[in-house]
Protein backbone atom coordinates (compact mmCIF):
# COMPACT_ATOMS: atom_id res chain seq x y z
CA UNK A 1 0.00 0.00 0.00
CA UNK A 2 1.40 3.37 -1.03
CA UNK A 3 1.02 6.43 1.19
CA UNK A 4 1.06 9.13 -1.47
CA UNK A 5 0.84 12.85 -0.77
CA UNK A 6 -2.32 14.59 -1.95
CA UNK A 7 -1.49 17.38 -4.39
CA UNK A 8 -3.65 20.44 -5.05
CA UNK A 9 -4.24 22.20 -8.35
CA UNK A 10 -5.82 25.65 -7.85
CA UNK A 11 -7.59 25.66 -11.20
CA UNK A 12 -9.89 28.63 -10.62
CA UNK A 13 -7.56 30.91 -8.70
CA UNK A 14 -7.85 34.69 -8.26
CA UNK A 15 -4.32 36.12 -8.54
CA UNK A 16 -4.00 38.66 -5.73
CA UNK A 17 -0.36 39.63 -5.30
CA UNK A 18 1.31 41.93 -2.81
CA UNK A 19 4.75 43.15 -1.79
CA UNK A 20 5.54 44.35 1.69
CA UNK A 21 7.67 47.44 2.20
CA UNK A 22 8.11 47.68 -1.58
CA UNK A 23 8.51 51.42 -2.15
CA UNK A 24 8.90 54.45 0.10
CA UNK A 25 8.11 57.93 -1.20
CA UNK A 26 10.72 60.64 -1.07
CA UNK A 27 9.88 63.78 0.91
CA UNK A 28 9.11 65.53 -2.39
CA UNK A 29 6.76 62.77 -3.55
CA UNK A 30 5.01 62.60 -0.19
CA UNK A 31 4.40 66.37 -0.13
CA UNK A 32 2.97 66.29 -3.66
CA UNK A 33 0.52 63.53 -2.72
CA UNK A 34 -0.36 65.06 0.64
CA UNK A 35 -1.15 68.43 -0.95
CA UNK A 36 -3.31 67.07 -3.76
CA UNK A 37 -6.75 68.68 -3.91
CA UNK A 38 -9.35 66.38 -2.41
CA UNK A 39 -13.12 66.64 -2.59
CA UNK A 40 -15.24 66.03 0.50
CA UNK A 41 -18.33 64.56 -1.14
CA UNK A 42 -17.89 61.36 0.84
CA UNK A 43 -17.89 61.51 4.63
CA UNK A 44 -15.85 58.31 5.07
CA UNK A 45 -12.85 59.24 2.94
CA UNK A 46 -11.45 62.01 0.75
CA UNK A 47 -10.93 61.36 -2.97
CA UNK A 48 -8.53 63.34 -5.15
CA UNK A 49 -10.18 65.69 -7.63
CA UNK A 50 -7.80 64.43 -10.34
CA UNK A 51 -8.05 60.94 -11.80
CA UNK A 52 -4.59 61.20 -13.36
CA UNK A 53 -2.28 62.13 -10.49
CA UNK A 54 0.58 59.93 -11.71
CA UNK A 55 0.97 62.30 -14.65
CA UNK A 56 2.53 64.75 -12.21
CA UNK A 57 6.22 65.06 -13.20
CA UNK A 58 7.23 64.95 -9.54
CA UNK A 59 5.79 61.41 -9.31
CA UNK A 60 7.65 60.01 -12.32
CA UNK A 61 9.69 57.51 -10.27
CA UNK A 62 6.59 56.26 -8.45
CA UNK A 63 4.74 55.89 -11.75
CA UNK A 64 7.64 53.89 -13.24
CA UNK A 65 7.71 51.64 -10.20
CA UNK A 66 3.97 50.90 -10.34
CA UNK A 67 4.05 50.22 -14.08
CA UNK A 68 7.02 47.90 -13.56
CA UNK A 69 5.12 45.97 -10.88
CA UNK A 70 2.11 45.54 -13.16
CA UNK A 71 4.40 44.33 -15.96
CA UNK A 72 5.87 41.76 -13.57
CA UNK A 73 2.37 40.68 -12.50
CA UNK A 74 1.24 40.36 -16.11
CA UNK A 75 4.27 38.44 -17.36
CA UNK A 76 5.27 36.33 -14.35
CA UNK A 77 1.94 35.68 -12.60
CA UNK A 78 -0.73 35.84 -15.29
CA UNK A 79 1.84 34.74 -17.89
CA UNK A 80 0.14 36.45 -20.81
CA UNK A 81 1.73 38.40 -23.69
CA UNK A 82 -0.85 41.18 -24.04
CA UNK A 83 0.23 44.79 -23.60
CA UNK A 84 -1.19 46.76 -20.70
CA UNK A 85 -1.29 50.50 -20.06
CA UNK A 86 -2.14 52.87 -17.24
CA UNK A 87 -5.61 54.40 -17.54
CA UNK A 88 -6.47 56.25 -14.30
CA UNK A 89 -4.67 57.06 -11.07
CA UNK A 90 -6.01 58.78 -7.98
CA UNK A 91 -5.43 59.22 -4.27
CA UNK A 92 -7.64 58.70 -1.25
CA UNK A 93 -7.22 59.88 2.33
CA UNK A 94 -8.86 58.18 5.29
CA UNK A 95 -8.82 60.07 8.56
CA UNK A 96 -9.30 58.24 11.86
CA UNK A 97 -12.33 55.91 11.70
CA UNK A 98 -12.64 56.57 7.97
CA UNK A 99 -13.27 53.59 5.70
CA UNK A 100 -13.92 52.74 2.07
CA UNK A 101 -17.01 50.64 1.32
CA UNK A 102 -17.12 47.56 -0.90
CA UNK A 103 -16.59 48.38 -4.56
CA UNK A 104 -14.90 47.20 -7.73
CA UNK A 105 -13.36 49.00 -10.70
CA UNK A 106 -15.34 49.02 -13.98
CA UNK A 107 -13.48 48.96 -17.30
CA UNK A 108 -10.35 47.73 -15.56
CA UNK A 109 -8.14 44.72 -16.20
CA UNK A 110 -5.65 45.14 -13.34
CA UNK A 111 -5.93 47.36 -10.26
CA UNK A 112 -3.09 48.49 -8.01
CA UNK A 113 -3.14 49.97 -4.52
CA UNK A 114 -0.02 51.59 -3.12
CA UNK A 115 0.03 52.64 0.53
CA UNK A 116 1.76 56.01 0.81
CA UNK A 117 1.05 56.32 4.53
CA UNK A 118 -0.59 53.64 6.65
CA UNK A 119 0.35 52.78 10.23
CA UNK A 120 -1.84 49.71 10.04
CA UNK A 121 -4.89 48.72 8.06
CA UNK A 122 -6.93 45.91 6.57
CA UNK A 123 -7.79 45.53 2.91
CA UNK A 124 -10.69 43.11 2.53
CA UNK A 125 -11.34 41.12 -0.65
CA UNK A 126 -14.93 39.91 -0.94
CA UNK A 127 -15.77 37.20 -3.48
CA UNK A 128 -19.35 36.91 -2.14
CA UNK A 129 -19.46 33.12 -2.59
CA UNK A 130 -16.64 30.77 -1.68
CA UNK A 131 -15.24 28.26 -4.15
CA UNK A 132 -17.31 25.59 -2.39
CA UNK A 133 -20.54 27.57 -2.90
CA UNK A 134 -20.28 28.24 -6.61
CA UNK A 135 -22.53 25.36 -7.64
CA UNK A 136 -24.74 25.17 -4.57
CA UNK A 137 -25.21 27.83 -1.90
CA UNK A 138 -24.95 25.64 1.18
CA UNK A 139 -23.67 26.48 4.62
CA UNK A 140 -20.91 24.57 6.35
CA UNK A 141 -18.92 24.65 9.57
CA UNK A 142 -15.39 25.95 9.06
CA UNK A 143 -12.56 24.32 10.96
CA UNK A 144 -9.83 26.61 9.56
CA UNK A 145 -10.31 29.46 7.09
CA UNK A 146 -8.62 28.94 3.74
CA UNK A 147 -8.98 30.06 0.09
CA UNK A 148 -11.61 27.41 -0.63
CA UNK A 149 -14.08 27.92 2.22
CA UNK A 150 -13.82 31.71 2.72
CA UNK A 151 -16.13 34.32 1.25
CA UNK A 152 -13.74 37.15 2.07
CA UNK A 153 -10.10 37.57 2.98
CA UNK A 154 -8.32 40.21 5.08
CA UNK A 155 -4.90 41.47 4.05
CA UNK A 156 -2.88 43.50 6.53
CA UNK A 157 -1.26 46.56 4.94
CA UNK A 158 1.22 49.23 6.01
CA UNK A 159 3.21 52.11 4.58
CA UNK A 160 5.17 51.09 1.48
CA UNK A 161 3.02 48.06 0.62
CA UNK A 162 1.61 47.45 -2.85
CA UNK A 163 -1.29 45.16 -3.82
CA UNK A 164 -2.21 44.03 -7.34
CA UNK A 165 -5.43 42.24 -8.31
CA UNK A 166 -7.99 41.86 -11.13
CA UNK A 167 -10.20 44.95 -11.32
CA UNK A 168 -13.47 43.02 -11.10
CA UNK A 169 -12.83 41.79 -7.55
CA UNK A 170 -14.90 43.42 -4.80
CA UNK A 171 -12.77 45.02 -2.10
CA UNK A 172 -13.03 47.47 0.79
CA UNK A 173 -11.01 48.93 3.64
CA UNK A 174 -11.94 48.69 7.29
CA UNK A 175 -12.02 51.83 9.46
CA UNK A 176 -8.68 53.50 10.06
CA UNK A 177 -7.93 52.93 13.75
CA UNK A 178 -4.94 55.27 13.75
CA UNK A 179 -4.95 59.02 14.34
CA UNK A 180 -2.52 59.28 11.41
CA UNK A 181 -4.41 59.63 8.10
CA UNK A 182 -4.16 56.66 5.76
CA UNK A 183 -3.12 57.84 2.30
CA UNK A 184 -3.03 55.56 -0.71
CA UNK A 185 -2.74 55.74 -4.46
CA UNK A 186 -4.98 53.64 -6.67
CA UNK A 187 -4.28 52.94 -10.34
CA UNK A 188 -6.10 51.06 -13.07
CA UNK A 189 -4.62 49.31 -16.08
CA UNK A 190 -6.21 47.96 -19.25
CA UNK A 191 -5.19 45.83 -22.23
CA UNK A 192 -4.30 47.32 -25.60
CA UNK A 193 -3.38 45.92 -28.98
CA UNK A 194 -4.83 42.85 -30.64
CA UNK A 195 -6.89 40.33 -28.68
CA UNK A 196 -8.02 36.93 -29.84
CA UNK A 197 -7.74 35.62 -33.39
CA UNK A 198 -9.67 35.34 -36.63
CA UNK A 199 -9.51 31.56 -36.27
CA UNK A 200 -11.42 31.64 -32.99
CA UNK A 201 -13.79 34.33 -34.26
CA UNK A 202 -12.58 36.53 -31.39
CA UNK A 203 -10.35 39.06 -33.14
CA UNK A 204 -10.51 42.49 -31.51
CA UNK A 205 -8.19 45.47 -31.84
CA UNK A 206 -8.17 47.94 -28.96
Amino acid sequence: MHNRVMETLNLKAIPICYKKNAYHCSVKEFNIIKNIKYNNKNTNYLLSESSYILQNKGLTNLRKFLVQQVEEYTRNVLEIKDQIYLTQSWSTLNKQNGSHGAHRHPNTFISVIYYVQCEKGLLVFDIRTSALQECFNFDYNIDKYNIYNSQSWNLEVKTGDIVLFPGHIWHKSLPNSSSTPKILIGANFFIKGILGSEENVSFLKI
